[in-house]
C-alpha cells in the first residue's frame, strides 16, 4: 500500500518525502492530529557566571497544524534551578518562565510556531497534508511550506532516504535574535508507543548547541484540551 500524500508541490518533492515517510515508518504511517512526547536529556544552562551541561525533562504537546506547548525543568544535582512553559493556541503566545508573568507576543507566536512546524517534520507524516506545499531544493532536500501560517523548513535526507535534521529560521527567545534553529536527529529509531522515534534529537541556535533529548514516552491522537495551550490547565 503507498504513502498517501495530499500536500501540494512539485513531483520530486513529493518523491523525497515519499522516501523519507517509508525510511522510517514503512507502508503504514501513523495520522498524526495530537501528540504527547515525554524527553530526558540535556541542556545549556547557566550555574553562576558558567554555562554548562545541566540535565531536563521535557513534555512536548501538539495539536497539529497550529498549537503547541512546551513545558521543560532544568536541573542541577537533583535541585530543579530553573523552569518554564511555551504555548501556542493558535491565536496567542504564552510564556512562563521561573514563575514569570504570561507574555502576550507576536514575535514569539510566530517563532513558536516556526519551531512547531520543524517538530512537524521531524515527525513527517505531518508534512503530507493539504494545506502543505512542497519543493525540492536539491537532490536530498525538499522545503515543506505551511500555508496555514506561512512558514517552511528545509529537511536534508540521508544517501538511505532517513531523515538527517530539519531547520528553520526564526526568533531566539533567549537573546532576542533572529537565528537558524536546527534538529538533528541521531541515524538509529525505535518504537515508542506505536510510534517510530529518532533515539536522540539534538537543536543547535545557528552552530551554538541547545539541548539534546531522547524521547522516552509518548501518545498520538489523544485530545488535548484547548485550555492546556492558554495555560489554563497543567
Amino acid at each position: 500500500m503507498p504513502v498517501l500524500l495530499l500536500a501540494q508541490g512539485d513531483p520530486a518533492a513529493k518523491d523525497l518525502l515519499r522516501k523519507a515517510i517509508q525510511a522510517r515508518y514503512g507502508l503504514r504511517p501513523p495520522a498524526l492530529e495530537s501528540l504527547t512526547i515525554q524527553f530526558k536529556g540535556r541542556a545549556r544552562g547557566k550555574i553562576g557566571p558558567m554555562t554548562m551541561w545541566v540535565p531536563v525533562e521535557a513534555t512536548g504537546r501538539f495539536s497539529f497544524p497550529d498549537s503547541v506547548r512546551w513545558d521543560f525543568a532544568v536541573k542541577a544535582v537533583g535541585v530543579q534551578i530553573g523552569s518554564g512553559v511555551e504555548a501556542f493556541d493558535g491565536e496567542t503566545y504564552r510564556t512562563t518562565r521561573n514563575k514569570s508573568h504570561n507574555i502576550d507576543d507576536a514575535a514569539g507566536a510566530e517563532s513558536m510556531l516556526r519551531r512547531l512546524w520543524a517538530i512537524a517534520a521531524v515527525l513527517l507524516t505531518p508534512l503530507g497534508e493539504q494545506f502543505v506545499e512542497l519543493r525540492s531544493s536539491g537532490e536530498d532536500q525538499l522545503e515543506a511550506c505551511n500555508t496555514k501560517i506561512n512558514g517552511c523548513v528545509e529537511l536534508h535526507l540521508r544517501s538511505d532516504n532517513t531523515l538527517d535534521y530539519v531547520k528553520v529560521p526564526c526568533l531566539n527567545p533567549d537573546s532576542n535574535q533572529q537565528q537558524m534553529f536546527t534538529l538533528r536527529l541521531s541515524d538509529e529509531i525505535r518504537p515508542i508507543d506505536e510510534l517510530i522515534l529518532p533515539t536522540k534529537i539534538s537543536a543547535f541556535w545557528d552552530d551554538e548547541p541547545y539541548f539534546e533529548v531522547e524521547p522516552v514516552a509518548a501518545e498520538a491522537n489523544a485530545t488535548i484540551e484547548t485550555a492546556v495551550f492558554r495555560l489554563s490547565m497543567a
